[in-house]
């Protein structure tokens, strides 16, 4: 009779864990900005580029140093024209964006602007 109160007790305390962090998991990944259409795209020498947002990023999730509705990349990398390329085919298409900024730092390059690290593209 014991065995099974406690056995019962230990299942009760597995499940209400799995459900707390599959809680914090959902929740951990919300976009920093999302339903967003790109107004302007601006690329400046050899690594600058930064996009204004019909939206904002979440005050949240972007550096107190930057702008509320511009994110910028390193258009010199893999990464960066990836970016670029996604960034001019929503504008050209209008279809929406949604993402991920760096919290903690701005651009390097545009030191009001918060540095993308993640970009999705969808109609």
């Amino acid at each position: 009779m014991m065995r099974a109160v406690m056995y019962r007790y230990h299942m009760i305390k597995i499940v209400l864990i799995l459900l707390f962090s599959s809680l914090v998991t959902s929740f951990s990944y919300a976009e920093d900005f999302k339903d967003c259409q790109v107004v302007e795209v601006v690329s400046a020498g050899e690594k600058n580029s930064h996009v204004l947002l019909d939206c904002e990023i979440h005050v949240d999730a972007r550096p107190s140093c930057a702008l509320p509705n511009f994110v910028g990349f390193d258009n010199s990398t893999v990464e960066g024209k990836n970016y670029m390329s996604m960034v001019l085919t929503a504008f050209a298409s209008g279809a929406k964006l949604r993402g991920f900024v760096d919290g903690l730092v701005c651009s390097p390059f545009q030191n009001n602007v918060a540095l993308l690290n993640h970009l999705r593209m969808y109609k």
